[in-house]
């Protein structure tokens, strides 16, 4: 009798805390999709059905007259904002009420990295890394990233000597990973000849782990239990990364590289600057090694979102968009010529249709689920007679904004002449969030284009690419990993050019 009544009060206590949120929305006259226990509007991205970008593309397309829709992440209440006028008042006008992006967890387990730490921790990290990022700094790097761009084009000439159908991430991964470490860290660490797993290791920890779907059932657990959503070798990695970087004779490149180093080097050693720049700032933070072995890891997932998924996307809708691959490779000979058929950052700057490429590539496809911001207080949203309450959380879809006709015609359509420099004018500043939005959004989308530009010509100035019987006919995306990346793989062929 005893137990018969406790499982009864218990099973009662847990059906009430797992539904007590789901009519949050409701109550405030938000429409949005029905919810249900335990996993709210989340039950196909909990189970691994559907990625995160499916879902709230389908749900951004379902309510086509809101300017916001409401929505539950498992019994999370999250706002998914569609009015571009709001996302603007979000990301930039109110930026300091949304300077955090919500997603906490263990500073031991690299938490504390510049994408995910919190607000205060991430002033004082923009202040120095955005420094590294200059025209003259990518300039002097120039010559090491034409280099490896030789010998991923070597690479890719030598895999697909007998086999010319290849899989693309696999072979991009390879550029992605090589001009990262090398850039970034200066270490001369050789991908295209497997010289180190460390990098096949971290890309696991881009794996989706169950521990943010329990987060949202009990926000705050990862903190408070001292979890990580990565997996415990890349801690040890970025250690051993973060370790052989600051040790000087370990570098192979000692100038012409972005010196993040010397950053790294600075926070922990030179504590008179970082107390400096503390109290200019008002916050105070602990540098630790964990802390900066997450610098690493943020740095390796950064380079891994610029280089990997954006070219194996463009790659995909060049081998679909014949004319246009021709005509990009038309821009490349042309501008290359000049200078005796090599690449120099002067001539790279002048390929305008290329850099079109990029960022239709990066409308299409852009490499995050959605931008999450966290509220640190109640506000009226504007041109809405709603008030969200302090703790809420919003998110954005950059895909679905993306795809949504109203702003980018045929949105399906690989157009580059969509970014040329007359229609970009035209856009509302928050049509694109493929590099984020306001403050908290990449601090080096030159930085990305470069790595790009650089890859891209060297494969097109010697291959064609091609779609084969293999190749997807339309691209969807992998519900266990943390940013957009295609599943299955995508096929294509590559055919070396008679030079």
């Amino acid at each position: 009798m005893y137990w018969s009544i406790l499982s009864t009060v218990l099973v009662f206590a847990l059906y009430f805390y797992f539904t007590r949120t789901l009519k949050y929305w409701k109550h405030k006259n938000v429409k949005g999709p029905k919810p249900i226990p335990v996993f709210g509007n989340f039950k196909d991205v909990a189970l691994r059905r559907k990625a995160k970008v499916t879902l709230y593309n389908e749900i951004y397309k379902q309510y086509p007259e809101e300017k916001v829709v409401g929505l539950y992440q498992m019994t999370s209440p999250t706002l998914l904002i569609r009015d571009l006028d709001i996302v603007k008042q979000v990301l930039i006008k109110d930026f300091n009420l949304f300077p955090d992006r919500g997603m906490y967890f263990s500073k031991k387990g690299l938490g504390e990295n510049i994408i995910h730490c919190d607000a205060e921790t991430w002033k004082i990290l923009r202040n120095q890394f955005t420094v590294l990022f200059t025209s003259s700094k990518f300039k002097k790097m120039f010559q090491i990233l034409d280099d490896r761009g030789d010998k991923f084009a070597n690479y890719v000439k030598f895999f697909t000597k007998n086999q010319t159908e290849q899989d693309v991430f696999n072979l991009v991964f390879k550029y992605g990973v090589s001009t990262s470490i090398v850039t970034a860290f200066g270490l001369d660490v050789d991908t295209f000849k497997n010289e180190s797993d460390w990098f096949d290791i971290l890309d696991k920890s881009f794996i989706n782990s169950y521990l943010l779907e329990l987060d949202l059932l009990f926000p705050g657990l990862l903190t408070k239990m001292n979890l990580s959503i990565t997996i415990g070798e890349t801690k040890n990695i970025c250690h051993q990364i973060l370790k052989t970087c600051l040790n000087k004779e370990n570098t192979c490149y000692k100038t012409n590289v972005l010196n993040v180093k010397d950053v790294l080097n600075n926070l922990r050693s030179d504590n008179k600057n970082a107390e400096q720049m503390n109290k200019e700032s008002n916050p105070t933070i602990e540098i630790t090694d964990d802390l900066l072995a997450g610098q690493v890891w943020a740095f390796h997932m950064a380079g891994y979102i610029n280089n990997t998924l954006s070219m194996t996307y463009t790659l995909y809708h060049l081998a679909r968009n014949q004319d246009i691959q021709d005509k990009l490779r038309k821009e490349i000979h042309e501008v290359m010529k000049k200078c005796n058929g090599t690449l120099t950052y002067e001539l790279l700057k002048e390929m305008k249709y290329l850099k079109m490429v990029f960022y239709e590539t990066l409308r299409i496809n852009p490499p995050t689920h959605a931008l999450t911001r966290h509220l640190r207080e109640s506000l009226k949203l504007e041109g809405m007679d709603l008030t969200i309450d302090k703790g809420s959380t919003v998110v954005m879809c950059p895909y679905a904004i993306q795809h949504d006709e109203k702003y980018y015609p045929e949105p399906e359509k690989f157009n580059p002449e969509r970014f040329s420099s007359e229609n970009a004018k035209q856009q509302h500043p928050c049509a694109f969030l493929s590099f984020g939005g306001g403050p908290r959004g990449c601090f080096a989308p030159q930085y990305a284009q470069l790595q790009f530009g650089v890859g891209i010509s060297k494969l097109l100035n010697k291959f064609r690419v091609e779609t084969s019987r293999n190749t997807c006919s339309q691209l969807t995306y992998d519900p266990y990993h943390v940013l957009v990346k295609p599943a299955p793989a995508v096929l294509l062929k590559f055919i070396a050019l008679d030079m």
